[in-house]
């Protein structure tokens, strides 16, 4: 943030007059605007009085041409000595209590420290002040305290409009307490020392009954109307210091939270600039919400006001706008809002990372309307408008449970107590030795829909997406399946016509030897694949052979069927097959059989059946066109089912997406709308990340405290929420500042390559690396705890790295003829110069011919994207960690 001149000026008076340590500097700038200036330096040694102004005067004038001086006390040592003059005391932010404190205060920057964080407390207390009267301040202020109490908390509302009171009557508190605070405050400000107060806490605040209410509701009046209450107020003074070092309002609220223990205080503060508004907003609050209408002469007082409360570094300002007479114009209602936090000066944090640019979101102005019901009303709240003042009980909330959330984050003991029982099980439904409930950690996402759509038959995405998942799903947990499909697959039948989920399947060997036995006798992969599917319809007992005459056709069929072995997969299997698939006649009996029997008798049970087929990437070899024949094959066999309209046999094939964009069969196209591709939003990714979280029990029972979300209501809940939820976890952005990175959109992004495809594996890692790092800093009482997450951001880069580390790993693993090429680029720069990139190929991935086809096949597997402006090829992060590449500029 740029520097104010107040303290440029200070340095260079400091340049040339401060050499030695005795030597010392007092710069004072009036509120009119007046330099008072003195400098004790020995640079004014063997000067005269005159010489020592004049030089003064040319320094000034340098740096402030247009300032005016006031007195100036220029000494050498030896002089101040002999005078007793001495240096001016350090700033104590605790000595400011009225305006002129504030405004001496705001005037000299340049003697300012940097002040002590305040260290968040309950109870909060909040000023609800205005410049001037009439916008609505006590009546927002009973409705505010109300829906707190309605919400659950404790609430004090303390009048100290003492000139004007009502908020006792606004409330209309019955019976009214003896005694109001001005009483309080009179008899402590003129007690003799000694002798104990009279009227107790106790004796000053009533209770407003809110029926059905989860919170309670305090009302502390200013006090009777009365001559006396007339002449205390004249006599009371708000900065009076009583109990040694203490003023009134610190010996209030000690013992208003001794006798009620309240979560927040609301204080209805007197208009204008004098001393009651002064204790209200300078000595008293946490928190200030401003209230003014839309209009020139408030927007001036309020920008004085700001210009002063700037210094106090910890007071959180909030302003609301009312009576608004026409809430569909607020151009001028902008406008002011604009000006004010510009006003508000909020500075960068210099550790920021190079690209987290995420501009900070200004809220929307807070806006009431001007409501007639209100103007006309005896008394508070009007329940049929409490939802117009919600937004600032929002505001409220929120700080209150900021600092609860501090206090339990910030409490070693409980803190590592939560972080040691985080897990975050990778979702794998195929583990089966894995003790997890995969159904409370499967993520539906925004594509799921869209599979359960029979006419979807094709799932396509990279590995890692979540295919298998899907498969197991509706294999393994069925009935699971049939809830999260809502009653849409209720008469679905599910069987794994290939897959890892039946253990009796052929291997990729024996695919090898299958690919060569159909060449050779004249079979095809269409052929194969359907007297494959119904094999195992067979096994599953789907298929029955009539027993009447229709049932001759298929006797051939049955004899071979019947005749194999039970259990594990056995060449007779393969032997079968291929004879299925090789002899023309039986082939044509076995496409009978499907027709006739499977299907038939499936839409005379008025089901469906979905034959899911996974694993196609490892179980066929790419080598020797056997992957380009099985596969080609296997989408014929579906483009035969559609044009012969075996409506009830629906199909789901998983297939990594860069296999089907090299696949070439004829009518390929008539695929199109019936595929999906696999992709994580954000949303789904954040919901993902809180299934995971929840699984410990005690970091659920933070998220229940603060940010409720019920376990079955995840994937209804919008991003906000869910966002909100997660802060617990990992905090809201990654550092201080307006320009760091939110940290769900980090992770989101960082988890993320080049072809917009996430990765829902590396968050489990990404996530067990964080809590593994987090550990590591138990005990060392030099690192400073997080008062907001249980895992820092640097917890958090170091997960990412393993996570990165996993990633390259498996992509290696996938695309093993590219391993010379991954391993090049360690501590190569993460946005690569295109000649760089051609090198390297050159050097390291011979078996692709071409370098535009080699870039191209990186782009789709979502390595690299091209820069076109620059020509450069940006590594996406997921991977630039773990293959060791340079990071620095990759922006």
């Amino acid at each position: 943030m740029q520097e104010n001149w107040q303290v440029l000026l200070k340095q260079e008076i400091a340049k040339h007059y401060m050499h030695n340590s005795p030597e010392w500097i007092d710069l004072n700038i009036s509120t009119s605007g007046l330099i008072n200036l003195t400098i004790v330096s020995n640079a004014f040694v063997n000067l005269s009085i005159p010489q020592r102004k004049e030089q003064i005067y040319n320094l000034l004038k340098s740096q402030v041409p247009r300032l005016s001086t006031g007195f100036l006390s220029l000494y050498t040592l030896q002089e101040a000595e002999s005078l007793n003059l001495s240096p001016p005391q350090t700033f104590d932010p605790a000595s400011i209590h009225t305006w002129q404190d504030l405004a001496i205060q705001a005037a000299n920057p340049q003697n300012q420290t940097q002040l002590p964080q305040r260290e968040p407390s309950l109870p909060r207390t909040v000023t609800f002040y205005s410049f001037k009267g009439g916008v609505g301040r006590t009546t927002a202020l009973t409705h505010v305290a109300w829906i707190l109490a309605m919400r659950g908390r404790k609430v004090v509302a303390v009048d100290l409009d003492l000139e004007a009171p009502g908020l006792s009557t606004a409330f209309n508190l019955q019976p009214q307490p003896k005694y109001g605070i001005v009483d309080y405050f009179y008899e402590r400000s003129y007690l003799p020392e000694g002798i104990k107060a009279s009227i107790s806490i106790t004796e000053i605040f009533g209770e407003v009954r809110i029926p059905n209410a989860k919170g309670r509701l305090f009302v502390v009046p200013a006090g009777c109307l009365s001559l006396d209450y007339i002449s205390k107020v004249d006599d009371l003074h708000a900065n009076t210091v009583i109990d040694g070092n203490q003023n009134l309002w610190t010996v209030f609220k000690r013992e208003i939270y001794e006798q009620l223990k309240p979560d927040v205080i609301l204080i209805d503060s007197r208009t204008g600039i004098n001393q009651w508004g002064a204790l209200s907003l300078i000595q008293a609050a946490d928190d200030a919400v401003i209230f003014l209408f839309p209009n020139e002469q408030n927007k001036q007082g309020i920008e004085l006001l700001l210009r002063s409360l700037n210094t106090l570094k910890n007071l959180s300002i909030n302003f609301v706008f009312s009576p608004v007479p026409d809430v569909s114009k607020l151009d001028k209602v902008n406008e002011i809002y604009k000006s004010f936090l510009d006003e508000i000066k909020i500075s960068t944090d210099e550790e920021s990372e190079i690209d987290d640019t995420d501009q900070l979101e200004i809220p929307e102005p807070l806006v009431i309307p001007y409501l007639q019901p209100i103007a006309l009303a005896d008394n508070y709240p009007v329940r049929a408008l409490l939802d117009y003042y919600n937004k600032i009980v929002n505001l409220i909330d929120e700080e209150t449970d900021e600092i609860e959330r501090t206090n339990i984050l910030t409490n070693s003991e409980t803190r590592w107590k939560i972080i040691k029982s985080l897990q975050f099980p990778e979702v794998n439904a195929a583990d089966t030795d894995k003790k997890q409930d995969f159904t409370l950690l499967f993520q539906r996402t925004n594509d799921f829909e869209k599979f359960l759509d029979h006419a979807t038959c094709l799932i396509r995405g990279r590995k890692g997406t979540g295919k298998t998942a899907l498969y197991w799903l509706f294999l393994k947990y069925k009935s699971d399946a049939q809830k999260l499909a809502r009653g849409r697959l209720d008469n679905t039948v599910f069987l794994s016509a290939h897959g890892r989920f039946e253990e009796s399947r052929p291997s990729r060997r024996q695919f090898r030897s299958i690919h060569e036995n159909l060449q050779q006798n004249g079979g095809t992969w269409e052929d194969f694949w359907r007297a494959y599917l119904l094999l195992r319809c067979h096994q599953e007992n789907l298929c029955n052979f009539p027993r009447n005459r229709k049932g001759e056709k298929f006797s051939d069929l049955k004899n071979i069927i019947n005749n194999l072995p039970k259990g594990q997969w056995q060449s007779e299997y393969n032997e079968a097959l291929l004879e299925l698939s090789t002899n023309s006649k039986l082939s044509e009996i076995v496409n009978d059989a499907i027709n006739i029997i499977i299907h038939e008798d499936t839409k005379n049970k008025s089901q469906k059946i979905w034959f899911l087929y996974d694993d196609l990437d490892e179980d066929f070899p790419e080598a020797g066109e056997v992957r380009q024949s099985a596969l080609s094959g296997l989408f014929q066999l579906v483009q035969s089912c559609d044009a012969n309209r075996l409506t009830e046999i629906r199909f789901k094939i998983f297939l990594r997406e860069d296999i089907w964009n090299r696949l070439i069969f004829d009518n390929k196209s008539h695929f199109t709308g019936r595929d999906i591709i696999l992709q994580w939003t954000r949303v789904d990714f954040l919901r993902l990340a809180l299934r995971q979280s929840i699984q410990s029990p005690h970091f659920k029972n933070l998220v229940d405290r603060f940010s409720p979300i019920a376990e079955d209501a995840i994937d209804q809940t919008n991003e906000d929420e869910i966002d909100k939820a997660l802060e617990l976890l990992w905090g809201s952005r990654r550092r201080r500042g307006d320009k760091a990175k939110y940290v769900s959109r980090w992770v989101y992004e960082r988890l993320t390559d080049s072809s917009r495809t996430t990765f829902p594996r590396s968050l489990s890692i990404l996530l067990t690396g964080a809590k593994e790092q987090e550990l590591s800093y138990q005990g060392k009482s030099s690192i400073q705890t997080p008062t907001d997450r249980l895992l820092r951001s640097k917890s958090l880069e170091m997960g990412l790295k393993k996570a990165s580390e996993k990633r390259c790993d498996e992509i290696k693993e996938e695309y093993r003829h590219l391993t010379k090429f991954f391993d090049s680029l360690k501590q190569k720069p993460a946005l690569l110069p295109k000649e760089e990139l051609h090198s390297i190929w050159q050097e390291s991935a011979h078996d692709i011919a071409d370098f535009e086809e080699f870039a191209s096949f990186l782009t789709e597997i979502g390595i690299i994207q091209l820069r076109e402006k620059d020509q450069r090829y940006k590594f996406a992060d997921i991977y630039v960690y773990g293959f060791e590449m340079i990071r620095q500029g990759a922006v």
